[in-house]
């Protein structure tokens, strides 16, 4: 049965950065960000393709923010598991949790310098914030900067992504606290949750992806905490809500799975507001997750072999896709290619970039991590 969960939250990941793809593909388009980003009295609701897509349950299929917040959960959910299932020390806790984060990352940044080296231009044929994003060569203090993971946006150049990892490697940090906060005093965790949800409230800047100052990307830190939370309290209650779910009938469990992409999408069907649209989003993404896991019809749907694979690639898949876009949409300049030509080019490029990069470098990390676990693991027996 743990299997069984695990691989239906995995096939979670792999759709969320299936979305996270669709997203950047689609915001490459000339015109989409600046109207997607205008504001709402600027904005006209007519009846075209992009409001269709956006300001609609399809917009489910490339929501790119409301995906990494899937991201966040279910690293809270996993995270925990491992905690509550190990009694490795916290030093070998954090070592696993950097290796796994930062070696691949660090891969993605050595192929962003090298592609920031051959990139001409990107033509107007795209959209302004793709001609933006565009990795180009950086000093060697910005790639320190890159590294050290600080959050400021003149540290995140190569990798427009690398936000949510700036976030992910300092809470994951934490998660042993957060654990031992949910399981001996669960009231206590969320009064504190509800406290750090606050801060977007007295700071709004949090909700910013690239920080100007480190105060500001710590501010922006303190806002997901309780994404993580939930997911440990996803984790820590699990049997509970599958025992309750799977009393369900799949029908019903459908419609709260709907029900909970629905509110995850709150920003785009109902009102724009980042405090609001944060916390609706947080619920909805676990109910999402919830389901996956404890509904047994849900679970078989989403245990399929092509959905396991995405979420083998998902991490590579968010890592590089950015970075093929690019070299994509530079190539598509030169030669004058149709930027639909070349966006359907991206999509599937970036998943066969993935799956290479997986098998020469995210897959060994993980063994590495594995080699590491055993070995530890061993020594501590040993000495016991």
């Amino acid at each position: 049965m743990v299997r069984e969960q695990i691989n239906s939250l995995h096939a979670v990941r792999g759709l969320a950065a299936l979305a996270v793809l669709n997203h950047h593909l689609i915001l490459a388009i000339p015109g989409v960000p600046e109207t997607l980003w205008s504001t709402e009295t600027s904005k006209t609701f007519s009846l075209t393709l992009l409001n269709i897509i956006a300001y609609s349950p399809l917009h489910l299929l490339w929501s790119g923010h409301e995906a990494v917040m899937v991201f966040f959960i279910l690293s809270g959910f996993v995270l925990t598991l491992h905690i509550l299932r190990t009694d490795e020390a916290y030093w070998i806790y954090a070592l696993r949790r950097l290796i796994r984060i930062w070696i691949p990352f660090m891969f993605s940044l050595i192929f962003a310098l090298a592609a920031a080296s051959v990139i001409q231009m990107v033509g107007d044929n795209y959209s302004g914030w793709l001609r933006a994003s565009v990795p180009e060569p950086v000093s060697v203090m910005a790639l320190l900067g890159h590294l050290l993971m600080t959050g400021l946006g003149h540290h995140m150049t190569l990798s427009p992504v690398m936000w949510s990892l700036v976030h992910e490697v300092r809470i994951s940090l934490l998660m042993p606290l957060i654990v031992f906060g949910v399981v001996r005093f669960p009231r206590l965790s969320v009064v504190a949750s509800i406290a750090l949800l606050s801060v977007g409230a007295v700071s709004p800047s949090a909700f910013a992806l690239a920080a100007e100052s480190i105060k500001q990307s710590l501010y922006g830190t303190l806002i997901y905490i309780p994404l993580f939370v939930m997911g440990a309290f996803l984790a820590i209650y699990r049997d509970m809500l599958r025992k309750t779910i799977s009393a369900l009938s799949t029908p019903f469990s459908v419609a709260v799975l709907i029900f909970g992409m629905l509110l995850l999408e709150t920003r785009w069907l109902v009102y724009e507001n980042e405090l609001l649209n944060h916390v609706t989003g947080m619920f909805g993404a676990a109910i999402v997750i919830m389901i996956a896991f404890a509904s047994r019809g849900v679970s078989i749907a989403l245990e399929k072999p092509f959905l396991i694979w995405l979420g083998n690639i998902s991490y590579p898949l968010y890592l590089t896709h950015m970075l093929v876009l690019a070299v994509l949409a530079d190539i598509g300049t030169r030669f004058q290619m149709p930027t639909s030509v070349v966006l359907v080019a991206a999509f599937f490029a970036s998943i066969s970039f993935a799956e290479m990069f997986r098998r020469l470098i995210d897959s060994p990390v993980q063994r590495l991590n594995g080699a590491l676990t055993r070995k530890f693991t061993a020594r501590a027996i040993g000495a016991a």
